[in-house]
């Protein structure tokens, strides 16, 4: 059996075939992550738009728990209140009720044709 020995380049390659690819794989994902998808910046801005979420969300619940405790504080005499403008503004009904609507007729008189009237 001969012992085939590379020299040059080519032997380099054929040595440490795992080790470049290995290195290509490397430059590939740091190309991508760093100079196209701007790595590090796009988790930090991500981060910061989280932060402005919760915060949001923090406000909307602290309003919500005092709506609430508006709503609980009212007696049943605001409650009919609300309902009877919430009837006549926004035209809410109750479940199992009918809403029919009347439209006024206005008659009038038929003008009296006069022998001068043209069309």
């Amino acid at each position: 059996m001969k012992n085939k020995s590379q020299a040059g380049l080519i032997g380099f390659i054929y040595k440490n075939k795992v080790t470049i690819a290995l290195i290509i794989v490397l430059v590939a994902l740091v190309k991508q992550n760093i100079f196209e998808n701007n790595f590090p910046y796009v988790v930090i801005e991500r981060e910061k738009s989280i932060e402005k979420i919760r915060l949001s969300n923090s406000n909307l619940a602290t309003e919500n728990s005092i709506l609430e405790r508006k709503i609980e504080n009212f007696t049943e005499e605001d409650l009919n209140l609300i309902e009877s403008k919430a009837r006549f503004k926004y035209g809410l009904i109750k479940e199992g009720e009918h809403f029919f609507k009347v439209n006024r007729i206005v008659e009038t008189e038929a003008s009296t044709e006069n022998d001068k009237a043209t069309l």
